[in-house]
């Protein structure tokens, strides 16, 4: 038997095709997220996306002798974003992409409306700009064709489920993303709906995670050469769906997942809506499995920052592993010769995240001089993404009843030794890197397959631990404290002005 998991990312869509029970890793197809900019900002090209997804699944069933072992299809995706139909089911444009700040208007005007401390305790998100909701009133108040002609809309996962089956249905951690599900009860807002004269019948039905919504279509299976018994789920919010493959467990125990962001992912039994929560911007949702729900927060340029500064500075990945790969031997035998060269970097490439968000946030590098080289800057933006990181873990630290014993870590940060030394150092907590390909997908498979029983638990996964250094963490402590928060807070000053 077989499952297909598939990933629709901010950079990359996968399709993986996975042995059952052991969630073997058969195949995988991957293209990159088809993205399109304009005047207004950017969005992401669904009739592209479905194209590229027809292709890649037929691709996979070549793997194996018979196609119709496939029993099950699961998507996960990114958050927040948003496809809209018409009445005769085309994909209306633009679906826009969920980092788009185009909508902050909106996002200040629906906590006017309704009042920040409503929103929080329905909805446990703060307003904000990445919303559902703020991009539907965005479409509204500039008079989009789009926003008139709609008769549904889905969130990204739901859009190849309605293409496989042809059902408008959304998972409930991906619902609890759009500013319009009551988190408490699981179900649409029936006050922001009269709020903002949104008609329920254009609204997708809210599944479980897993949950088999229906076979596929019949023209669809003859398609892509695959059982017309197929079922088809909704794995859930991405973050949420790789956790699943660490067996992430709701006490001592935190997700931190890596990739074009970095996010800390906490299990709870019920949602913290409190106002610790809400004036840190945090946002609760609900997770995939076992009924429990989440403290999720993410930074907005992790993996972006690498990115850029492989772009600037270097020549390719390779280039980034080799140079990492030296510096970890030096942090390792001498970090002195590291941390006294160290240069104070905060990633606001993008704008910042929890729990200042603002768009308008810049990135600094302090302590430049005419001795700086490219592997003390590199160095320093590593040093720099985990001290953010550290800023969003002490707020989780206030939150949770139980110490952290370890942070599970899934994404591209597996691969970098340095960069898991300097986490468990600098958080001071116990790392576990969780080497699993294509976790999103997996984690994604494994939820349907839970749910429609065709297996009974999580299968294990290996991992390798990074215990911290006391000295090291001592020394990131007092550079922490001394140095890297007082230029955060200073920066806040800066960071609106403009010169005209």
């Amino acid at each position: 038997m077989y499952t297909i998991g598939i990933d629709i990312g901010t950079t990359n869509v996968k399709a993986c095709l996975f042995k059952v029970p052991s969630f073997e890793l058969i195949t995988v197809q991957k293209f990159p997220t088809p993205t399109k900019y304009d005047e207004y900002g950017s969005e992401f090209l669904m009739d592209v996306i479905w194209s590229n997804l027809k292709k890649a699944i037929k691709k996979l069933g070549t793997a194996i002798e018979d196609m119709h072992l496939i029993k099950t299809i699961s998507i996960s995706s990114a958050a927040q974003s948003i496809v809209l139909y018409d009445s005769l089911e085309t994909t209306l444009k633009p679906t826009i992409t969920w980092y788009d700040p185009r909508s902050q208007q909106e996002a200040k005007i629906i906590n006017k409306h309704l009042g920040s401390k409503y929103i929080y305790e329905t909805t446990g998100i703060v307003s904000h700009s990445n919303h559902s909701l703020t991009k539907l009133m965005w479409l509204k108040n500039h008079k989009f064709n789009s926003f008139s002609q709609m008769k549904k809309w889905t969130c990204l996962s739901g859009f190849v489920a309605f293409k496989l089956t042809g059902e408008y249905a959304t998972d409930e951690s991906l619902a609890s993303r759009t500013l319009l599900m009551n988190i408490s009860n699981k179900s649409w807002s029936n006050d922001i709906l009269s709020t903002y004269d949104l008609d329920i019948n254009i609204f997708p039905k809210i599944v479980e995670s897993g949950e088999a919504i229906a076979h596929l279509k019949p023209e669809i299976s003859k398609k892509l050469g695959l059982s017309k018994e197929t079922t088809v789920a909704i794995g859930g919010h991405d973050h949420m769906a790789g956790s699943v493959c660490t067996n992430l467990k709701s006490t001592g125990e935190m997700l931190n997942s890596t990739g074009t962001t970095e996010g800390l992912l906490l299990l709870n039994s019920k949602p913290i809506l409190g106002d610790l929560a809400q004036n840190n911007a945090l946002s609760n949702g609900v997770y995939v499995n076992e009924n429990l729900f989440t403290i999720y927060s993410s930074l907005p340029t992790a993996g972006y920052s690498i990115d850029w500064f492989i772009n600037t500075f270097l020549t390719n990945l390779d280039d980034f592993e080799k140079h990492t790969s030296k510096l970890h031997d030096i942090y390792i035998d001498n970090p002195n010769h590291l941390l006294e060269k160290l240069i104070l970097y905060i990633p606001h490439l993008r704008g910042s995240g929890p729990p200042d968000r603002d768009f308008n946030a810049k990135a600094l590098y302090y302590g430049l001089r005419d001795s700086t080289t490219k592997k003390d800057l590199l160095f320093s933006t590593l040093v720099g993404l985990c001290l953010e990181l550290r800023v969003l873990n002490d707020i989780y630290d206030n939150l949770k009843t139980e110490p952290t014993k370890c942070i599970k870590v899934i994404g591209p940060a597996v691969k970098n030794p340095l960069w898991l030394q300097l986490k468990a150092d600098i958080l001071n907590i116990d790392i576990e890197a969780y080497k699993i390909d294509e976790a999103v997908a997996k984690g994604a498979a494994i939820v349907a397959n839970l749910k429609q029983n065709f297996i009974k638990e999580v299968p294990e996964e290996s991992f390798e631990v990074y215990k911290p250094n006391k000295k090291n963490h001592a020394n990131f402590s007092r550079y922490y404290n001394e140095l890297y928060l007082p230029f955060l807070n200073t920066k806040k000053k800066f960071d609106s002005f403009t010169i005209i």
